[in-house]
C-alpha cells in the first residue's frame, strides 16, 4: 500500500471511531409536565438528546397521539463544562391538548443519530374534566405555528447557515414583509404569496403565525435556501424568503394576514413581536362571454400533446391514446380533453396521472390522460383532434388547444365483437332466427297428452318466466352500457352510501385525515356522477355554473360551496381537523345527498 493511501486509511478509521465514540455516548429520553390533565389544559411532552455533540442532531420522528393533538412546538439547547467535561443537550418541547375525557397514550418516538436508531418508552397519560381554564397552547421558547410546514422552520435555517454577531443593543435586530405577486386576479389563477424576514442577529428561539387564507386554497413550497443581503433605509440585513402558492376558489373581495413573527435575540431578552401588513385581494369572475362548452375550470398557461401508442391493430383489440397536459397552474383542475370519435370506434376508459413541480418560481407540472378505445369495424381511419380549453389570465381570454389527427389502420379479424358494442355500430342488435318445423302427424297422441299434462306445463311456465326476466334483464343493461351517464347517475346513490359508510368507520378509528379525503371524495364523485361531469379538481364557481340550471336552492348551493371550501383548507391544514368537525361534515354530506336526490 502506498504512502498516501496509508494516510487515508487511517483518518478513515479515526473518524469513523470518533463518530461511533459520539453516537455511544448519546441518550434519547422522553419526559411530561404532568401524568393527569384537564379537558380544557395541555400537557407539555419534551424529548431529549443529551451527550457529546447533541445540539447537532437532527429532529426525531414524533410517535402516534390518542386521543392528544399537537397544538405547538419549539426546541432549546444547553451547554455546561464541569471539570473541564464538556456536555450538552437538545429538547424538542410539544404541547399537547386533549380531545376527550379518558386514557390518553403516547407511543414510541425514535431518532437516527449516526445510522443508529434511538428510541423512548411510550407515556400514558388521564384526561379529567374541564376546570374552566382558558388553554393556552404554549410551549418553553413559544408557540409553534397551527399549520405546521406553511412556511417552514427559519430558526433552523437561519442559525445553521448563519452566524451573526449578537451585541447587546441593536435597534430593529427583526422585520418582516408579506407580498402577493396579483393582488387583482381571476377565480383559480395562481398567487405566490411571500413572507419574507429580515435579520441583523441570529435568534434564540421564533415561531411564525401564518396568515389567513380562507377562501384560497394554499399549497406550501420547498424551502428557499438562498440567503441575501438587503439594505433597508440605509442598514444592512440578511432575508430570507418563504413562500406559498395559493389558489382563490371564488370571486370577491378578500383580506390575507396579517401574519406574525415572534423572536428572541437572546435568553434574556423579552420576545419581539412583528406583524406584517394585511394584503387586499380583488377575485375576478371568469367572463362569460367567449366561454367553450368544454371549459372545465383551469386557468393559466398550457400545452397539450395527444400520441397514439400504435396505429396498426386488429378490430376489437384495444387502443390506448395518451393525451398529456402540461403548463403553469392549478394542475388538479385540468379535465380530460374531448373529442367526437368516429362511431366505429367505442371509448372505454380513461385514466388520468398528475405529475407536480414545486419550485421558487410556482407551481407547475403535468397531466396525463390514458384513453382507451375499441375500434368496431376494419379499414383506415382518422381520429378527429382532441379539444382542451382553459382560461388565459395574462391575455385575459379563452384559449382552446387541439391536437393534431391521428391516422390509425383497422386489420381483419376472426374474433367477434361484443354484441353491445356492435349494437353501437349498427343501431340495432343482430338477431338470430331459427325455424322449428313441428310434424304433428308423426307425433301422435302421446305427445299431445304430454303436451297438456300438468307435470309439462307448470315447468315449462316457470322456465318461460324466467326467461322473460332475464331478457328484460338483459336488454336494461345494455341500455346503460349503452349511455354511461345515465348507469353512472343511477348508480351514484348506491356508490355514495358506500363511501359514506366507510368515512363513518374512519372516523370511528379516529382516522381523520382519511376520514377527510373518503367524505370528500363521496360527495364529489356523487355530483359528477349525478350530473354527468369530472369531479377530479372542480372549482367552486366551476361547480356553481353546473349546478346553476339543475334545480338546487341557492341555500343547498351556499353549504356544498362551504363544504367544498372547509374540506379544501382542511386538507392543507389537517391538524385543525378535530373529531367534531369531521361528524359536522359528515352530516352536511348526508344532507347534501338527500336533497339532491328529492329533486331529481
Amino acid at each position: 500500500m502506498s504512502k498516501i493511501g496509508k494516510i487515508l486509511f487511517i483518518i478513515g478509521f479515526v473518524l469513523c471511531f470518533f463518530g461511533r465514540a459520539i453516537a455511544a455516548d448519546l441518550t434519547f429520553s422522553a419526559s411530561v409536565d404532568k401524568n393527569s390533565v384537564a379537558l380544557d389544559d395541555t400537557v407539555q411532552y419534551t424529548l431529549t438528546v443529551s451527550g457529546n455533540n447533541a445540539g447537532n442532531v437532527p429532529g426525531p420522528e414524533l410517535p402516534k397521539f390518542s386521543n392528544l393533538n399537537v397544538v405547538s412546538q419549539s426546541q432549546s439547547s444547553n451547554f455546561s463544562i464541569i471539570n473541564g467535561q464538556m456536555s450538552s443537550s437538545k429538547s424538542f418541547i410539544y404541547a399537547l391538548q386533549p380531545e376527550k375525557m379518558g386514557k390518553a397514550h403516547i407511543g414510541q418516538a425514535s431518532i437516527n443519530i449516526g445510522g443508529k436508531t434511538y428510541t423512548t418508552e411510550p407515556v400514558e397519560i388521564t384526561v379529567t374534566k374541564a376546570e374552566g381554564k382558558k388553554t393556552q397552547p404554549q410551549t418553553q421558547g413559544g408557540i409553534q405555528s397551527r399549520f405546521p410546514g406553511f412556511f417552514g422552520n427559519p430558526d433552523e435555517f437561519f442559525n445553521s447557515h448563519l452566524q451573526l454577531k449578537q451585541p447587546q443593543m441593536i435597534k430593529d435586530p427583526f422585520k418582516v414583509e408579506l407580498k402577493a405577486s396579483q393582488t387583482t386576479v381571476y377565480v383559480n389563477q395562481q398567487i405566490m404569496l411571500t413572507f419574507t424576514i429580515y435579520r441583523r442577529v441570529n435568534s434564540y428561539q421564533s415561531y411564525i403565525k401564518p396568515p389567513d387564507t380562507k377562501g384560497f386554497l394554499a399549497i406550501s413550497l420547498p424551502e428557499d435556501k438562498k440567503l441575501r443581503e438587503v439594505t433597508l433605509n440605509g442598514v444592512k440585513y440578511i432575508a430570507q424568503d418563504f413562500r406559498t402558492i395559493i389558489f382563490p376558489t371564488t370571486a370577491g373581495n378578500f383580506s390575507i394576514g396579517p401574519a406574525t413573527f415572534v423572536a428572541k435575540a437572546d435568553p434574556f431578552s423579552a420576545g419581539e413581536t412583528l406583524q406584517t401588513e394585511s394584503l387586499k385581494i380583488k377575485v375576478l369572475p371568469l367572463p362569460k362571454e367567449g366561454k367553450p362548452d368544454n371549459f372545465s375550470g383551469a386557468v393559466g398557461d398550457f400545452q397539450m400533446d395527444v400520441s397514439l401508442k400504435q396505429n396498426k391493430i386488429e378490430r376489437g383489440q384495444p387502443i390506448q391514446l395518451t393525451a398529456v397536459i402540461q403548463g403553469k397552474g392549478n394542475i388538479q383542475s385540468i379535465s380530460e380533453p374531448l373529442s367526437a370519435l368516429p362511431k366505429e370506434f367505442k371509448k372505454l376508459s380513461a385514466s388520468g396521472k398528475e405529475n407536480v413541480t414545486k419550485d421558487t418560481s410556482g407551481l407547475a407540472g403535468s397531466k396525463s390522460f390514458d384513453i382507451v378505445l375499441i375500434p368496431l369495424k376494419e379499414g383506415a381511419f382518422t381520429l378527429p383532434p382532441f379539444e382542451f380549453s382553459y382560461f388565459d389570465p395574462l391575455k385575459k381570454e379563452y384559449r382552446t388547444l387541439k391536437s393534431r389527427e391521428l391516422n390509425v389502420n383497422i386489420l381483419p379479424s376472426s374474433a367477434p365483437i361484443p354484441q353491445e358494442y356492435e349494437k353501437s355500430l349498427t343501431g340495432e342488435t343482430a338477431k338470430k332466427q331459427v325455424g322449428i318445423s313441428i310434424p304433428w302427424d308423426k307425433i301422435g297422441a302421446a305427445t299431445l297428452k304430454t303436451l297438456t299434462s300438468v307435470f309439462f306445463w307448470l315447468p315449462a311456465a316457470v322456465i318461460i318466466i324466467l326467461i322473460i326476466i332475464f331478457a328484460l334483464y338483459r336488454k336494461y343493461q345494455k341500455r346503460l352500457m349503452a349511455d354511461p351517464s345515465r348507469m353512472r347517475q343511477r348508480q351514484a346513490l348506491k356508490v355514495a352510501k358506500t363511501r359514506l359508510k366507510k368515512a363513518h368507520r374512519l372516523l370511528k378509528k379516529n382516522e381523520l385525515k382519511e376520514f377527510l379525503s373518503e367524505i370528500f371524495n363521496a360527495t364529489a364523485k356523487y355530483l359528477g356522477d349525478k350530473y354527468g361531469f369530472a369531479a377530479a379538481g372542480i372549482t367552486t364557481d366551476g361547480l356553481r355554473d353546473i349546478l346553476n340550471n339543475k334545480g338546487l336552492s341557492p341555500e343547498a348551493q351556499k353549504q356544498l360551496e362551504d363544504f367544498i371550501t372547509e374540506c379544501d383548507l382542511l386538507r392543507f391544514t389537517p391538524s385543525s381537523l378535530s373529531g367534531e368537525k369531521a361528524f359536522e361534515l359528515s352530516r352536511v354530506a348526508e344532507n347534501l345527498i338527500i336533497t339532491i336526490e328529492k329533486l331529481t
